[in-house]
């Protein structure tokens, strides 16, 4: 959150339900964190353009700036579709960084928008 200038106001303490999953990698010595991604489970399916979506939810996908380039997010979001592929998800994806989701399977959906301050799109993916 700091790296990109977002406040406090972006906390939704959705971590702490109990269905929230989180994946992580840590570096080194297993003290500091190289990457992490959530992933919420909405009672509600999300909707887009009036049909309901995904009720799988992946966001706060973050490499830390000394591990980026190794592929670690795409690692996580491997473990995800390992495990949560059989169901459609979203997430909503920095634009700059579509294509990391695209070669997983996700699709853009939509147009671009700002979300604090950096612009974003929706992407979905199918389940297997």
């Amino acid at each position: 959150l700091r790296e990109q200038q977002c406040d406090d106001e972006e906390l939704d303490w959705r971590d702490l339900e109990p269905t929230t999953e989180h994946y992580l990698l840590r570096a080194g010595d297993g003290r500091n964190l190289a990457a992490y991604l959530r992933v919420l489970r909405n009672e509600d399916a999300e909707i887009i353009d009036g049909l309901p979506t995904a009720h799988l939810v992946i966001g706060r996908v973050v490499t830390d700036s000394e591990h980026r380039g190794r592929g670690l997010a795409s690692r996580l979001l491997a473990a995800v579709i390992e495990r949560d592929g059989n169901e459609p998800m979203m997430l909503h994806a920095q634009f700059h960084a579509r294509q990391l989701y695209v070669n997983v399977g996700f699709a853009p959906v939509g147009e671009s928008f700002d979300e604090a301050g950096i612009d974003h799109i929706t992407m979905v993916r199918p389940a297997d």
